[in-house]
């Protein structure tokens, strides 16, 4: 008997340790949940229905805000995201605003200190951004074939779904490399990333700046190059890209824009688009009458 209660009242602690826990971890799947079928909070996804599907295969358990054991993936998924000007992405196109170390340091190391409404947002949003940071490295950010909305949720368009892709990296050694296989493969895009990835990355801080026109340049060329390599066609069926830069002897060789499609395309990839200037409007006075003396 004496054996029966000191066994209970060692347990007792340890339910009372577990029991709370586990409460969190139901009322974060739930409010998951209940964002994810919010209409308003999905409003601002860019993939919301691979967002949702991809919860949904994992019991909408959380992806990223996970214990402090567990927080590889998460920093390799932030840190990708850092990185998306080495292969002529934007960071405006991530969720930057809302995506702050800070905040995702917060929510790992004192997890209490901030809302399970917040840490699902975070979790939900992060998700969002490697999704279409997925598509964006494969399909292109403006491919006028596979648009966002005809891709998101679809399994089988071309081979390719973002969802298996991140459910794949997530399972692999290295996140980062996992999501880099999205990438085309042909040589004239290899020789631009790289550029790219050396000018960006490696030699980013050096005394001799590369112009900005000309990390456009090449960063128009691999948008390209996505939409070419994965545009549905068998390659020896396809007409040759429309480039206007490659590298050549480790540099880059410009090339004349004779159908002038650069500057529509960049203006389109940077969010640059000229603002029409407003009409002036003529400022019309009351008619005044002056008394005569």
């Amino acid at each position: 008997m004496k054996t029966v209660s000191a066994i209970f009242f060692l347990l007792v602690p340890l339910l009372l340790i577990l029991k709370p826990s586990q409460g969190q971890s139901v009322s974060f799947s739930r409010e998951l949940s209940a964002q994810l079928n919010d209409r308003t909070k999905q409003s601002k996804l860019y993939y919301r229905k691979s967002v949702k599907g991809y919860y949904q295969q994992n019991d909408f358990k959380p992806a990223w805000i996970k214990n402090k054991d567990q927080p590889k993936q998460t920093f390799s998924a932030m840190m990708l995201l850092d990185c998306v000007l080495q292969f002529g992405l934007a960071h405006a196109d991530y969720h930057p605003d809302e995506l702050i170390y800070d905040n995702l340091q917060t929510m790992i190391d004192t997890p209490e200190k901030v809302s399970v409404q917040q840490r699902a947002r975070f979790d939900i949003l992060l998700t969002d951004a490697i999704i279409t940071l997925i598509n964006h490295l494969h399909y292109g950010k403006l491919n006028p074939d596979y648009s966002a909305k005809r891709i998101d949720g679809l399994i089988n368009l071309s081979g390719f779904n973002a969802i298996t892709e991140l459910t794949k990296a997530n399972g692999e050694g290295d996140f980062m490399d996992a999501i880099l296989t999205a990438q085309p493969k042909s040589k004239a895009y290899a020789d631009l990333q790289r550029y790219m990835r050396l000018v960006k990355g490696q030699n980013a801080g050096d005394c001799y700046e590369v112009p900005e026109w000309e990390m456009r340049k090449v960063a128009i060329n691999m948008e390209r190059l996505r939409w070419w390599e994965f545009g549905g066609k068998n390659a020896h069926q396809r007409k040759k890209p429309y480039l206007t830069c490659k590298i050549k002897d480790g540099l880059p060789v410009f090339n004349e824009d004779i159908r002038k499609l650069d500057p529509a395309l960049e203006a389109a990839l940077y969010n640059t688009a000229k603002q029409q200037p407003k009409k002036k409007i003529p400022l019309i006075l009351p008619n005044i009458h002056l008394k005569k003396d």
